[in-house]
């Protein structure tokens, strides 16, 4: 396994502004709460950790994004946690890299009814700001917004 090149430079401490896009809260379907980040190596550089924190109802919250890609081809492979998002479950995605965004797809189960999707892309122009999108795909296919995430560099 590899670090995925576009995201080596990313290496070290961020700030940013969280998003989360919950439209059944008809009050507030958009919550924001600061976010911070800390990339690293792991293994040995065999893997790229992204740790994040994030606030929702004034209850801290964090993740872990643990990601590489495969030495001689595209397929990006990660291991997602998060404790608001799933709880005590991890979900295992795997994708591509394109120009400047990683683009990675997992699934989760939903009692009573088909799996649902998880799509993540992580965006960066430069080694100075990286964004985070998360979207819930349902059954049918269909794409919500759920997290966005601007990170700066501190």
């Amino acid at each position: 396994m590899s670090i995925p090149e576009k995201l080596v430079g990313l290496i070290g401490n961020w700030s940013g502004i969280n998003h989360l896009h919950i439209p059944w809260m008809t009050e507030n379907p958009i919550q924001e709460s600061q976010s911070e980040a800390f990339i690293a190596f792991s293994a040995q550089e065999k893997f790229l950790k992204i740790e994040y924190h994030w606030t929702f109802d004034n209850t801290k919250q964090d993740g872990l994004i643990l990601l590489s890609k495969e030495k001689n081809g595209n397929l990006i492979k990660a291991f997602w946690i998060d404790s608001w998002h799933m709880g005590d479950k991890f979900m295992i995605c795997e994708g591509v890299e394109t120009d400047n965004t990683i683009s990675l797809k997992g699934f989760y189960a939903v009692p009573d009814h088909p799996d649902w999707g998880w799509r993540t892309t992580i965006e960066s122009e430069n080694d100075n700001s990286f964004k985070i999108t998360m979207y819930n795909i349902s059954p049918e296919g269909k794409e919500d917004l759920a997290v966005e995430i601007n990170y700066q560099r501190k």
